[in-house]
């Protein structure tokens, strides 16, 4: 099995490589070649927005496209720039803030070294026809890394920000992400931008924390709820979670004890969804030398999880994404199936009852296979967003559709 654990690179592709299953109904996207880097983002009116990185001769840009009734509409632009920083694994891309003002990021470089880079946002209040002046929600000032965004929904009019944030790194060389003593180590922090690009409320979540793992954020009824991949000092990289509750951050602490021990970043951060009290989390380990994907569910807003299921023992190469779909939950991972690698898709109940699994796609073995996107605007629709070489073989998104009516059996 391969073990990707080196540092992302950066200009690395999803790339599906075989033929997509019955299931799976491909969509007109208008993303054109050399498109990479989907997400998806839900709008308050059921609609669904994805975004994703275009390459230029110059550089890049990012675009989006809203997905309704008919189709996709007419591509968008949020902002292009040549001296962006962009990869397979640390992605751009957006959310709608409660007063339905659109916010989106995306990376630009801010030194000479390869992982010096900043977030930069801007924020929309006409559904990206226009868009602010661009600002970063951080304002340390040091070529370090600074990305890995997530979003949740704040009090009034505004979004939570979390991102991993190198300043405390103090330019040591991130190639291999293993920081010496004299230097300090990833951290992770929060933020709230208003609907006029106001940076609020900064705080220091985690002082130390794994160095590319993508994090995730959620709302719920008791407030924010955000997971990550931890660093403790014994090199133990379990997934962490923090709350915030009546206006205050609670310590981190382990939401599984799974005991990974790993010398490296493993670039497999988890996946979090949110429905009032209730919350899902799914994310890869490799724990004993065992490649897993586990799903633990909480019904009190994070405070406590139980473990519901392991999927991929001894198989799975993680890269996970969640999404509430119909009367339960769906999950996508990156599992390794009769000597190929798939993109695998698991169904549950709402209590994270495996209910069935199915083999979606191929895709590449390798850390350039990226990260498989699910969404369901609506609960019932089950759209699925990667990236493909066409015929020029260069990258290209793509979007399918899953038939649900298809019947389906345990595998």
């Amino acid at each position: 099995m391969p073990r990707n654990f080196a540092k992302i690179f950066p200009g690395l592709l999803l790339v599906l490589v075989l033929p997509l299953r019955a299931e799976l109904h491909p969509l007109e996207l208008p993303a054109e070649s050399g498109s990479l880097a989907p997400a998806w983002t839900a709008l308050a009116d059921g609609r669904v927005v994805l975004s994703w990185l275009q390459r230029l001769d110059d550089g890049h840009t990012l675009r989006f496209s809203i997905l309704g009734d008919e189709g996709f509409s007419e591509t968008g632009e949020i902002a292009r720039g040549a001296d962006w920083f962009a990869n397979w694994a640390d992605m751009p891309g957006l959310v709608e803030m409660p007063g339905g003002q659109w916010l989106a990021h995306w990376l630009v470089k801010s030194g000479s070294g390869t992982y010096s880079y900043d977030v930069v946002m801007a924020i929309s209040s006409d559904q990206g026809e226009t868009w602010s002046e661009p600002f970063s929600p951080h304002d340390d000032g040091t070529p370090t890394e600074h990305g890995f965004v997530s979003y949740f929904s704040a009090d009034g009019e505004g979004a939570g920000v979390v991102w991993l944030d190198g300043r405390e790194t103090g330019g040591a060389s991130h190639d291999d992400h293993d920081h010496s003593s004299s230097s300090g180590a990833m951290t992770l922090r929060s933020a709230t931008v208003d609907k006029r690009g106001q940076v609020l409320q900064p705080h220091l979540l985690d002082a130390r924390v794994c160095d590319c793992c993508q994090t995730a954020s959620v709302l719920t009824d008791l407030g924010p709820l955000v997971i990550y991949r931890g660093r403790s000092s014994e090199e133990v990289r379990d997934i962490r979670v923090v709350r915030r509750l009546n206006g205050q951050w609670t310590e981190p602490r382990t939401l599984h004890r799974d005991d990974w021990t790993i010398a490296a970043c493993p670039v497999n951060g988890p996946a979090l969804i949110a429905r009032n009290r209730r919350v899902v989390a799914a994310w890869f380990t490799m724990a004993q030398n065992q490649p897993r994907v586990q799903v633990a569910i909480s019904m009190d807003s994070g405070a406590s999880f139980s473990l519901a299921a392991t999927l991929g023992q001894d198989q799975a190469l993680g890269r996970v994404d969640l999404a509430w779909w119909q009367d339960g939950f769906a999950l996508v991972w990156l599992d390794q199936v009769g000597g190929q690698t798939m993109a695998r898709l698991a169904r549950f109940n709402a209590d994270a009852e495996l209910l069935w699994q199915r083999d979606l796609v191929s895709v590449d073995g390798s850390r350039i296979s990226g990260f498989p996107r699910l969404a369901s605007p609506d609960g019932e629709r089950l759209l699925l967003s990667w990236t493909e070489p066409d015929s020029d073989n260069l990258p290209r998104v793509r979007v399918a559709e899953f038939n649900a009516g298809v019947e389906q059996s345990t595998q």
